[in-house]
C-alpha cells in the first residue's frame, strides 16, 4: 500500500484553520457587539446590544454560529470548484443545499434575529447546545470532503 500523500495531509488541515478561523472572528464579533458602545442607529428590539455584555450563553452562540458559518463557506467553495471541474449534478444538488444551510445560518444568527424579533435561548433548536452539534457535523463533513 502506498504511504499517505502530503498533500492530503495538509488539506485535512484545513478543517481546524477553517475553525480557528470562524473561532477568532465570531470572538471578535462577540466582543464589538457587547462593547456596550452606541454606534448607528438603534438594531431592532435590541437597541445597541448593551444587554449581551452579561449574557455569556448568547456570546456563545454568536461565536459557534461563526464557526458554523465558516465551515459552510469552506464545504461549498469546496463542491462548487468540484462542480466547475466535473459538471456533476450531485455536486450542484450539494451547492444547492449548502447555500440553503448558509442562508438559514445567517438567518437565525443570533445578532441579526434583533431584526425579526426577540431571541429565545430556551433548550432547542436556537440554543448553543444545538450548535455544538452542528458544527460537530460540518467539521466531520468537511473533514470527509477533503478526503
Amino acid at each position: 500500500s502506498e504511504p499517505p500523500k502530503k498533500h492530503s495531509y495538509m488539506q485535512k488541515l484545513w478543517v481546524p484553520v477553517v475553525i480557528v478561523i470562524g473561532l477568532a472572528i465570531g470572538e471578535s464579533i462577540s466582543i464589538l457587539s457587547t462593547s456596550g458602545k452606541e454606534y448607528g442607529p438603534p438594531r431592532g428590539d435590541f437597541g445597541y446590544f448593551p444587554h449581551l455584555q452579561t449574557d455569556p450563553v448568547l456570546q456563545t452562540h454568536i461565536v459557534l454560529t461563526t464557526v458554523e458559518v465558516a465551515l459552510l463557506l469552506a464545504l461549498m467553495t469546496i463542491y462548487v470548484r468540484m462542480y466547475v471541474q466535473t459538471r456533476a449534478s450531485f455536486s450542484l444538488g450539494l451547492v444547492v443545499m449548502l447555500l440553503a444551510l448558509l442562508v438559514e445560518a445567517l438567518v437565525s444568527y443570533p445578532l441579526f434575529i434583533g431584526y425579526y424579533g426577540q431571541v429565545s435561548l430556551e433548550p432547542g433548536l436556537s440554543s448553543p447546545s444545538a450548535d455544538i452539534f452542528t458544527v460537530c457535523a460540518y467539521a466531520v463533513f468537511l473533514y470527509l470532503s477533503l478526503e
